[in-house]
């Protein structure tokens, strides 16, 4: 029986044997019969797919009927890609690579899901496979980053005796590589991330995992030029699958392993604080060929809103969390639901649980809220005095249509009028980026202001976020 190796995000999977591949969407769907399951639908409008990997922590998927558990669905996921490479379950030997940060829960949900299909099963963190791929297994250290749709994820990969080890994990669930390029704001926040990943260690490399968008790529060069000395690579998602090892890998924490979820997700830095060495200033060198011989163009989610002065907004901000989502301290957030919050004329209540990203430097034309824990979401508010004389909900209505016309077919859902939101009625439609989330955009025109209200999440999100949302869109105020 043959040996696959399968490289799982929560948007992607790629997989591989020794004659042949396949590159497929990780998505469940209902089929005709109400009984199985149908893999490979797209993330998007008017699919009703979901990602198992994104819900692997859920109890069960909204499905009716039987409501699946993630497991199941991960299972049914496995088995068609092994149909797909023309492979008979149980296979020899089942390698899946999987995000860095996942926790000792959903490892577990993975490790059952691969067992139905294999006779052996490894998990291997996607930084460690990173490395190998890019043949960096004897540097002193390599930061690997991985992109999901909204979260981004750091890790530092160092030699040991028994091969590439992970030694620290970043991740912030609310970052996402577009928020990073979009303003200061975002280049500060992940600036931030990697200075408290690497704490002044030396680096040899950094590997940048699926991006390979030019300016993007600058703009990690200059964060790490400011912080180390260190080889920038680039590496697509499907070499994931296609490395081979010639080391053996230890996987072993580079400190126990914590007891809770939560503490898994942290850096560990305070741990090792006191014998990490100065802080280095030393510049950055690209490698120019290795980033050419290496990259693989992987698509990614830019979210856009549609405004009615000048370029798109981009719907989300840049957060400030680390780890999983927590309360925030209080140097740096308010109190979570601490009142009103204003955004130029427009005033409305934060919700319960719910704090402002970046209070000090948030515009007074746009605010971005986030949840302190749990739900992976968020709240953009964005104000904007409108400059025609005369215009109003018309024109506001006519300007949405010609921009969502001039839109790439399916990234904005067609806009509905009239719609009640918040005891208010607006203009209402519904933005697909790549990557599996969707932003509901409410759109209020009141006293010449466009007030626009984007509703952020990840699939299967929408029941947890619309409440909030229409809690803030009603206690909107307008002081004139």
């Amino acid at each position: 029986m043959p040996a696959v190796e399968i490289a799982l995000t929560e948007t992607r999977l790629w997989a591989w044997s020794a004659n042949t591949h396949a590159d497929l969407v990780p998505s469940v769907v209902p089929g005709s019969d109400g009984r199985t399951l149908v893999v490979g639908e797209p993330l998007a409008p008017p699919s009703i797919a979901v990602s198992p990997a994104q819900l692997i922590t859920a109890d069960r998927i909204a499905y009716d009927p039987g409501m699946p558990k993630p497991v199941d669905a991960l299972a049914t996921v496995f088995g068609h890609t092994l149909t797909q490479l023309r492979i008979n379950s149980p296979c020899e030997r089942l390698t899946v690579v999987h995000p860095s940060e996942w926790d000792p829960y959903r490892l577990a949900v993975l490790h059952s899901a691969a067992t139905r299909h294999a006779g052996q099963v490894e998990l291997q963190p996607a930084a460690l496979r990173a490395v190998i791929a890019t043949q960096r297994i004897r540097d002193v250290r390599t930061v690997v980053l991985e992109f999901g749709p909204l979260s981004t994820t750091a890790s530092t990969v160092v030699p040991s005796d028994s091969g590439p080890r992970l030694e620290f994990c970043e991740h912030e669930p609310l970052l996402a590589a577009v928020e990073i390029s979009a303003d200061e704001r975002g280049r500060t926040s992940f600036r931030s991330m990697i200075e408290r990943l690497i704490h002044g260690c030396q680096v040899d490399s950094v590997v940048i995992v699926g991006r390979t968008d030019a300016d993007f790529l600058a703009l990690v060069a200059e964060v790490i030029a400011e912080l180390c000395r260190a080889e920038l690579l680039v590496l697509g998602g499907a070499d994931l699958v296609r490395a081979r090892n010639t080391d053996p890998i230890d996987q072993r924490p580079s400190l126990p392993p914590a007891a809770g979820d939560a503490e898994w997700l942290q850096p560990l830095r305070e741990r090792a604080a006191a014998t990490r060495p100065p802080r280095s200033k030393t510049p950055l060198y690209i490698g120019a060929a290795a980033v050419t011989a290496l990259a693989v163009l992987v698509a990614g989610g830019v979210l856009l809103g549609i405004s009615t002065a000048g370029d798109p907004e981009a719907v989300a901000s840049t957060p400030t969390t680390t780890g999983t989502p927590a309360a925030p301290s209080d140097s740096e957030d308010p109190e979570s639901g601490s009142g009103s919050m204003t955004v130029g004329p427009v005033t409305f209540t934060i919700p319960d649980n719910w704090r402002v990203i970046d209070p000090a430097t948030a515009s007074t034309d746009r605010v971005v809220l986030e949840p302190t824990e749990g739900l992976k979401a968020r709240i953009t508010v964005i104000q904007e005095q409108l400059l025609i004389p005369g215009a109003g909900y018309e024109q506001v209505a006519a300007d949405l249509e010609a921009k969502r016309a001039a839109a790439a077919t399916g990234l904005y859902s067609p806009i509905r009028r009239d719609v009640v939101f918040g005891g208010r009625s607006g203009l209402v439609y519904s933005e697909h980026p790549e990557g599996g989330s969707t932003v509901d955009w409410h759109v209020i025109v009141e006293h010449s202001i466009q007030i626009s209200i984007g509703c952020q999440y990840q699939t299967g999100g929408q029941d947890s976020i619309t409440p909030i949302c229409e809690d803030l869109a009603s206690s909107l105020d307008i002081v004139r």
